[in-house]
């Protein structure tokens, strides 16, 4: 079982931050799916943010639907949403209740429940490529409708933030954080902001810039 014992879960504070700044601090954290099947859990190493107030890449951009009303609900809930018609993602809520603001967590370091994400992912060739993109680490951990809007601080999907020290040194590990443009966005406006993060020599991140620059830790 993973060592829990330098992290806690955060309280609401943590997510009710600006998009970018809980983006760029969920680097390092641990979540964790306790399901029927057992528990799986990572550390992330790569997240993008999604704001309704400048960007067009945002569910949130045209307003509240059925789909995204999550986004505007408390920080630090699941916005869980399917997509290419095959493959959910998991989105933290952020900022103030009422704002349409949201973090894709698009990689994590598989750590705990290995056995059951590879039975989850039975095509996955490598342990790294378990979880080394958002839909693969949302079925890696079995995360799908049922945690739509769930709480993370007290659902069996949880975030555990570890310590200070904890961070920085998993950090200085893989190089520092690099902060970039996002994926797949098309000739969409929003692919030119820089909010994707990520570690910049993790293995478990999906896709690498070119030309990249660290931006520290």
């Amino acid at each position: 079982m993973f060592d829990l014992s330098d992290h806690k879960i955060p309280d609401r504070k943590f997510f009710a931050r600006k998009t970018i700044t809980v983006a760029s601090a969920l680097l390092g954290s641990f979540v964790v799916h306790d399901s029927p099947e057992g528990r799986a859990g990572g550390i992330i190493v790569e997240s993008e943010a999604y704001v309704e107030y400048d960007d067009p890449g945002c569910h949130a951009w045209r307003g509240e639907t059925k789909r995204n009303r999550a986004m505007f609900g408390p920080p630090g809930h699941a916005y869980v949403y399917f997509t290419y018609g095959n493959h959910w993602m998991f989105n933290i809520v952020t900022e103030k209740e009422g704002t349409g603001c949201a973090v894709l967590i698009r990689a994590l370091e598989p750590v705990e429940g290995l056995e059951l994400m590879r039975k989850r992912r039975p095509k996955a060739k490598t342990d790294e490529d378990l979880t080394n993109g958002p839909g693969k680490l949302a079925s890696a951990l079995g995360i799908g409708k049922e945690l739509y809007r769930a709480d993370l601080l007290s659902s069996p999907l949880k975030i555990y933030i570890p310590e200070k020290r904890f961070i920085s040194k998993y950090i200085k590990k893989y190089g520092g954080i690099v902060r970039t443009t996002r994926i797949g966005l098309g000739e969409n406006a929003g692919a030119i902001l820089p909010y994707r993060f990520y570690l910049a020599n993790h293995p478990c991140v999906s896709v690498r810039a070119k030309g990249r620059s660290v931006c520290g830790n």
